[in-house]
């Protein structure tokens, strides 16, 4: 063979590898699932969502389920003082991303959500912790299986949850303490 032949050969056959490497150069990149947090603006900020003071310790979840922001908000109370405190869920509510002031209902430790009464409420001992989750109800919806909640809402901007809760008891006076959380789902 002789030398152009040669050089022909190696020329297509750099060209083939260059095309090759092109072409797997443009394939799509795979897009790695989104992470989504909820932080906490308010009243303090907090990259993982988690209030203390002398009262209560709060921590609040990230809503997912799979891909989608699901319209409540999970949470756990610990209840930090030497007193029983209560939660008032007929004082408390939720702004949405809207600027909606909505009521709310809890799901209560079954997961099913419970309809607020009016006076109602959960008394926590010194040192007890609560688990519960947080539902608007302008976002609850009626299917075929009953009841099923909305997603998509919250995270569409930055929304509050204002938290009652009822301080003191036989010996001192009671009092109600309300705690405005703001969140933004980033």
């Amino acid at each position: 063979m002789n030398s152009e032949i040669k050089l022909a050969i190696i020329a297509a056959v750099l060209g083939l590898l260059l095309i090759g490497g092109l072409s797997i150069d443009n394939q799509p990149t795979p897009i790695a699932p989104q992470q989504v947090s909820l932080e906490m603006l308010g009243p303090v900020y907090s990259e993982k969502a988690v209030y203390i003071d002398d009262l209560i310790h709060i921590s609040f979840k990230t809503p997912l389920v799979g891909n989608k922001i699901e319209s409540v908000l999970p949470f756990w109370l610990h209840n930090t003082s030497g007193a029983v405190i209560a939660v008032l869920w007929d004082r408390c509510s939720l702004q949405l991303p809207s600027g909606n002031t909505v009521n709310i209902v809890n799901k209560g430790p079954d997961g099913a959500i419970k309809r607020v009464l009016a006076n109602e409420s959960i008394a926590l001992a010194p040192g007890g912790d609560l688990f519960d989750t947080i539902v608007p109800i302008s976002e609850i919806t009626q299917a075929d299986a009953g009841l099923a909640l909305t997603t998509g809402v919250l995270d569409q901007g930055p929304f509050q949850l204002v938290l009652a809760l009822q301080v003191g008891g036989d010996c001192s006076p009671q009092q109600i303490k309300y705690y405005t959380f703001q969140f933004i789902i980033r």
